[in-house]
């Protein structure tokens, strides 16, 4: 059971750290952030962004989110109902290639799986049994915004329509975006490293 002493020290360690992310985003404001108050993972995070403290605008925040993009490792999942024997020699490093390209990534941080000859259904797509496929991206930043993943749906169609000759109406693109918590690596997590 926490007492009233525990949970105000506890507030107050909340706000000692909020105030410092603050500061190292944004600037210093009123109240003068404590050193040392951030753990080491939103110390590197802020490290990954390169903002220096300074006025919140709107290219601060773009530098921010150019920053945790750095730091990205895009997955990328193709699944389809094309045998495997059926796919293009080396598709997976093709597609690994494409995806480089068109989310901005060194190709050496990028994820690929493909998986061919699955069963697959996607109804009201130009027919159940014609030949489909479905890719699925995520990652850090690159992926988190309907403008992005717009201009990565299209360039993405556009690879798969000519390695794989399916028509559009038989591919569908999934788009997570995720946090750097969320992907593990090197026995932590990307927030840590």
């Amino acid at each position: 059971m926490v007492n009233s002493a525990q949970r105000r020290a506890s507030l107050r360690r909340k706000g000692e750290k909020e105030r410092e992310i603050n500061h190292l985003h944004h600037g210093p404001r009123s109240q003068e952030a404590r050193p040392g108050s951030l753990s080491p993972g939103e110390r590197a995070v802020c490290r990954h962004s390169k903002v220096q403290p300074g006025p919140v605008d709107s290219g601060k925040e773009a530098q921010l989110r150019r920053g945790l993009a750095a730091v990205a490792m895009p997955f990328v999942e193709l699944e389809t109902s094309l045998a495997a024997q059926a796919l293009p020699k080396d598709f997976a490093a093709k597609l690994s290639r494409a995806a480089a390209d068109i989310l901005g990534k060194p190709e050496e941080r990028v994820v690929v799986t493909v998986k061919g000859g699955l069963s697959m259904v996607l109804s009201g797509r130009g027919g159940d049994s014609a030949p489909g496929a479905l890719l699925s991206v995520s990652s850090i930043a690159v992926v988190g915004s309907a403008e992005q993943n717009k201009q990565h749906s299209a360039r993405f169609f556009e690879f798969l329509q000519r390695e794989l000759g399916l028509a559009p109406e038989r591919i569908l693109i999934r788009f997570y975006p995720l946090e750097p918590w969320q992907i593990g690596k090197d026995g932590t997590v990307m927030t840590f490293l």
